[in-house]
């Protein structure tokens, strides 16, 4: 028809408004048809769509697929010229060897912007063993302020791939429909150092795999990569409603997102999975800052983030919405507000704090949390409004990390001031310390260094404002950690310290370790002791002394006595480091003899004026 007309236009210009209307549109959208394409499932349409193409870009239009299978035996290109694809039927590669059977947009600096790629329908023939990533089905090249749905890639290793060749992929809008039985179901990746691939959307998905396809190999619904020296700062990927589907069995894993790169702010709302690991993520890398907002899970509320070997930064986090609703916020776990209010004199020349440990990054040959949880050091002196602690002391609080592993610490100096490092010691059932061997520590706005003088992990970099690290998460990585100190330390000069507040993701809210029983942050030291008083006569008294770790001269002692009497006045001094000396005065005017009974006190350290 298309040719009759172009004769009827070169001969006769009269023609009708229906032939010439159809003859306007054909232009508009090229189709295989136009080329010999049939589309019945059984030809090779491959030289008619890759002429379809070639057509719509050379004149600027909108290629057309049109119902039907539209066998390809090797991969199709739609360059960037043109205006965009719409698609009605499928495209079923036919051929054996990897291939990337339908490509988007040219790659290489050319910007691919205001496209229209919809419909896009890609299938394979015979499932793919997984074996190479050269086997995908639709590959996104350097597209912006683009509309894009895909209904369906399947049996691929990468379903759909989007790709920042020699510039990026940015603000544009996927709407993800099956991604079946691919490896990776959606790769967003980048070549080059010169690329980039930021600020997606991406509405729905339908992430599965069927139950029999590569049943060994493991599985993922969306990874973000890069080649080999490219671009690694994805940012700012939003999912809405996402579900993966993905068949875990046996040994392999299913995860919903692999994220290899550093980037931040991958963002997943109302994730649902199902057949999948108890992972919402694995993060290989140093990304930060992620966020996956997990609708339903068939593994139950324990869903979390796998940190692989090589991942560098933590502060990223799985937020569960059903089966615990208390789940849905952080949980501040302990808090000093004041640090000056909480100090209090330890010693003579020693300061301790109220509800947390004092610590050292000088070297020690101490092995246990209570060899490295001091009660009080020199080298932190009271201010007007906070602490002065050198560059070698710090405070930090003790938490049970045997289920918890994630915290989030929050400091303040005076001013505002930035300064101090994160500092982080790991230890086991028995509290004894873990070294970098036996475990590891991540942080969301540092790389973490083990100390081995210090025998500690300390951030690599002072908290500032302007490097977006001076409010860090911290994870801490390792079978054996039951206990952890997470603090702050001077490290690079003496920092004035005045608040310090410690936070807890949804998924657990353990025990802050602190008091008597565990011999630091403690300002009051209880005690007891049985003891029988002689028969004293009037105006006599008696002494016993009671040894109590911690007590010094200089502290205030209260103590009290089992058995009830209005003659017998108890009271408590310290005479010398480590022992009180109770005393029972007999201020009545006549002989009393009490009978046998408990002395009980306390030993209360002296806040500082």
């Amino acid at each position: 028809m298309a040719a009759r007309i172009d004769d009827i236009l070169v001969l006769d210009q009269h023609i009708s408004k229906t032939e010439l209307g159809k003859y306007l549109r054909d232009r508009e959208h090229p189709t295989p048809s136009d080329f010999g394409g049939i589309g019945d499932g059984v030809a090779d349409d491959t030289a008619a769509v890759q002429a379809c193409f070639d057509r719509a870009a050379a004149d600027g239009k909108v290629a057309l697929i049109p119902k039907g299978i539209w066998n390809v035996a090797a991969g199709v290109v739609l360059g960037g010229a043109a205006r965009g694809l719409i698609m009605h039927g499928a495209l079923r590669y036919t051929g054996a060897a990897p291939a990337t059977v339908l490509t988007l947009g040219d790659g290489g600096a050319t910007r691919n912007g205001e496209k229209l790629w919809t419909g896009l329908d890609v299938i394979r023939a015979t499932q793919s063993d997984w074996s190479s990533e050269a086997d995908i089905g639709i590959l996104l090249r350097n597209f912006d302020a683009s509309w894009i749905e895909v209904r369906r890639a399947q049996g691929f290793t990468i379903g759909v791939r989007t790709l920042g060749d020699g510039r990026g992929c940015e603000d544009s809008t996927l709407h993800l429909g099956r991604l079946v039985d691919n490896r990776i179901g959606l790769d967003i990746r980048c070549a080059t150092d010169t690329a980039w691939n930021n600020a997606i959307r991406y509405l729905g998905g339908h992430f599965a795999n069927s139950s029999g396809v590569n049943t060994a190999s493991d599985r993922f619904g969306v990874r973000l990569s890069a080649e080999p020296g490219a671009y690694l700062n994805h940012n700012h990927h939003v999912f809405e409603g996402p579900n993966f589907e993905l068949a875990q069995a046996g040994a392999n894993v299913a995860i919903p997102f692999l994220n290899e790169t550093s980037g931040s702010a991958v963002i997943a709302r109302s994730v649902r999975m199902e057949a999948c690991s108890p992972l919402g993520a694995r993060h290989t890398a140093g990304a930060t800052e992620c966020h996956y907002d997990v609708a339903w899970a068939s593994q139950g509320y324990a869903v979390g983030i796998d940190y692989a070997a090589t991942a560098t930064r933590a502060g990223n986090a799985v937020v569960t919405r059903y089966r615990a609703a208390a789940t849905r916020h952080v949980r501040l776990l302990a808090a000093v507000p004041s640090l000056r209010s909480a100090a209090y004199r330890e010693s003579a020349t020693d300061t301790g704090v109220e509800g947390l440990a004092v610590v050292s990054t000088g070297t020690t040959a101490a092995t246990t949390l209570a060899g490295v949880s001091f009660a009080g050091l020199s080298g932190l002196t009271p201010t007007a409004s906070g602490l002065l602690l050198n560059a070698n002391r710090g405070l930090a609080f003790v938490v049970d990390a045997s289920q918890a592993r994630e915290f989030a610490l929050a400091h303040w100096l005076v001013g505002g001031a930035d300064g101090g490092r994160l500092f982080v010691r790991c230890f086991d059932g028995a509290k004894t310390l873990l070294t970098d061997a036996e475990a590891r520590v991540l942080a969301s706005g540092a790389t973490m260094t083990w100390n081995s003088a210090a025998k500690a992990w300390i951030a690599g970099a002072g908290m500032a404002d302007a490097s977006l690290n001076r409010r860090q998460s911290v994870r801490v990585i390792g079978a054996a950690i039951a206990f952890a100190q997470i603090g702050i330390v001077g490290f690079d000069g003496q920092i004035e310290l005045e608040a310090l507040r410690l936070y807890g993701l949804p998924d657990a809210a353990p025990a802050v370790l602190a008091g008597p029983t565990h011999g630091w942050g403690r300002r009051e030291i209880p005690f007891s002791a049985a003891y029988d008083p002689p028969s004293l006569g009037a105006g006599a008294s008696h002494q016993t002394n009671i040894a109590v770790a911690g007590a010094v001269p200089g502290d205030a002692v209260q103590v009290g006595f089992s058995i009830a009497s209005t003659a017998v006045v108890f009271l408590g001094t310290i005479g010398a480091s480590g022992t009180v000396t109770a005393v029972a005065w007999n201020r009545s005017g006549a002989t009393v003899d009490l009978a046998a009974g408990t002395l009980f006190g306390q030993v209360v350290k002296p806040r500082f004026v």
